[in-house]
């Protein structure tokens, strides 16, 4: 089993989707550290505020300690919901703030100024306090300011943080994710554009091009190198189908001199005449296939089906009479009077029905009849059925009776009389049904032989242009 190929859109696609939420995540924690980061300075700047505050009414004057707040210092602690502590160097409580009954930090006296955190204890909320040492007198002391309603109010900030942005970050993330898809999905465009018309070049279109106009620059120099690469396609291509055409067209005088001077041996020039009447054949199947190659057929052009049936058949009545068979046009419930017009070159289709129709009387049986039908499918198909009673295909070589130069046990002389032929005949019929948009298959013939089934597109019939005849005429004004 082949292995799908990589997608480029999807490889595209990938990467972009974790770079973004990465991007989307690693800007969101950093957001959060930096906005966690602010705070604390914040928080600290407060506490150092406070702390300055209440040094200047401790510290009295020449120099000694004051251990009583003014009204208006512990009205600022209320309001900022502040617990205090001013403590000695042996870790005594000179003077706090209502319910502290020792130091908020017992290290303190360690250090000369340090942040610390008090543990929630008995259902009070945990406090982020500041030490701040002081000298008075000649003797150290610390201030100790602590705060629960900071506390509380970092997380409540995060919470609403998260609450009110953080729940955006993740639409944010997806809809980044599907614009930049959407962005990605056009910048593709021109590449699935080239894409399908590089699917639809062909045998039969080799003159045509990728288009450069609206390529991006780091895909026009793999345009431009596609396009060189069928330039030089179709360079190769046209000069071998020239040779074959050129080739086929000069063989086919000397065949026929060739076989005007054994018409004129008589009896003991009769076997060559059979194997230079091979090579006419093949001469003329490799001018059909030169003519396929340069096929166009004009919007408007159509062939009569039921009456390309009856060309066909009248000119291969004398080939069928001389190997004992008969050839029969019948319609579908349908009288070969009434046309069955299809789209399509005459001659194109005469050829490969020419060659549909004399490959059934090469293998058809001595004194049957070959029949070439004409119907309509439900679907309001033209068919045209070659129908004859020799040996059949067997179900397992149909898919490769089309193939050119493939010979089977039909084409190696599997019918009453073998044709010798090169394996062009069928592969020309399905190149010219191809060209014409419809198809061949081959069925079963009922009681024995082969049934082979040209399908052709529904005809519809080209609309009429309106001339200056059919245009209103204007009426006269004026005086004669």
């Amino acid at each position: 089993m082949t292995a799908r190929p990589p997608s480029l859109l999807a490889s595209i696609a990938g990467w972009l989707v974790l770079v973004t939420l990465l991007a989307v995540g690693t800007t969101a924690l950093l957001l959060y550290v930096e906005f966690k980061g602010t705070h604390d300075r914040m928080r600290q700047r407060t506490l150092s505020g406070v702390a300055r505050v209440i040094e200047k009414a401790v510290r009295g004057p020449e120099d000694r300690l004051n251990t009583t707040l003014p009204e208006s210092v512990q009205a600022m602690l209320r309001v900022n919901a502040a617990s205090f502590a001013l403590i000695d160097g042996e870790g005594r409580l000179l003077l706090g703030s209502v319910g502290v009954e020792g130091p908020l930090d017992p290290t303190a006296t360690e250090r000369p100024h340090s942040v610390f955190r008090v543990p929630a204890q008995n259902g009070e909320p945990s406090l982020y306090g500041l030490s701040h040492r002081i000298t008075v007198g000649g003797r150290p002391y610390w201030i100790q300011v602590a705060s629960g309603e900071e506390e509380l109010h970092i997380e409540w900030l995060l919470e609403e943080f998260v609450e009110h942005f953080g729940w955006i970050w993740l639409p944010f993330a997806l809809v980044l994710i599907l614009v930049n898809l959407i962005i990605i999905h056009r910048g593709l465009r021109p590449l699935r554009r080239a894409s399908a018309r590089a699917a639809a070049i062909g045998p039969d279109s080799v003159s045509e091009r990728l288009p450069e106009q609206g390529m991006p620059r780091e895909v026009l120099p793999l345009v431009r190198a596609v396009n060189q690469a069928l330039d030089r396609l179709e360079a190769g291509y046209e000069a071998q189908r020239g040779f074959i055409a050129d080739a086929a067209h000069e063989l086919r005088t000397p065949l026929a001199v060739l076989d005007a001077h054994l018409a004129l041996i008589g009896a003991p020039g009769a076997p060559i005449r059979a194997d230079v009447a091979g090579m006419a054949r093949l001469v003329d199947q490799l001018l059909d296939l030169a003519r396929l190659d340069a096929l166009r057929i004009a919007p408007g052009e159509s062939v009569d089906l039921a009456q390309l049936a009856v060309e066909v058949s009248t000119h291969l009545v004398p080939l069928a009479l001389g190997k004992g068979r008969l050839i029969e046009v019948v319609g579908d419930d349908r009288p070969l009077a009434v046309p069955l017009p299809v789209h399509g070159a005459r001659d194109p289709l005469f050829r490969a029905l020419r060659n549909l129709v004399e490959n059934a009387v090469c293998h058809a049986p001595a004194g049957s009849t070959v029949s070439v039908e004409l119907a309509v499918s439900a679907a309001g198909e033209p068919l045209l059925r070659v129908i004859d009673r020799g040996p059949g295909i067997p179900p397992a070589l149909r898919a490769r009776v089309f193939e050119r130069f493939w010979q089977g046990g039909r084409d190696r002389g599997g019918g009453a009389e073998g044709t010798g032929g090169a394996g062009l005949g069928l592969s020309i019929v399905a190149r010219t049904m191809a060209a014409h948009g419809g198809g061949i298959a081959v069925d079963d013939t009922p009681g024995g032989g082969a049934t082979f089934t040209l399908r052709f597109p529904p005809y519809a019939p080209p609309m009429p242009r309106r001339t200056d005849a059919a245009r209103p005429i204007p009426a006269a004004t004026g005086t004669p």
